[in-house]
């Protein structure tokens, strides 16, 4: 194997590696937060979805339900 020697360009990649390092883990830390939230918007807007869908079906199975009226004939 060929060791590779630290030149002055190679140097100068390594000067700034800490900010580097940071800003690496910042930009990690920041598409992990955005993801959590993208997750939990689209699981509560299929919770919101389905209620809205159980309300309505249920709302139109009670339209469909005939009414049964009892009259009760007093000519006696």
């Amino acid at each position: 194997m060929r060791r590779q020697r630290l030149t002055a360009r190679g140097t100068e990649r390594f000067r700034n590696y800490d900010a580097v390092l940071r800003q690496h883990e910042q930009e990690k830390r920041m598409k992990k937060i955005v993801r959590v939230f993208t997750f939990f918007v689209l699981i509560a807007g299929i919770i919101v979805l389905y209620v809205m869908v159980n309300r309505w079906e249920k709302k139109v199975k009670s339209k469909e339900a005939p009414k049964k009226e009892v009259r009760i004939n007093s000519n006696r």
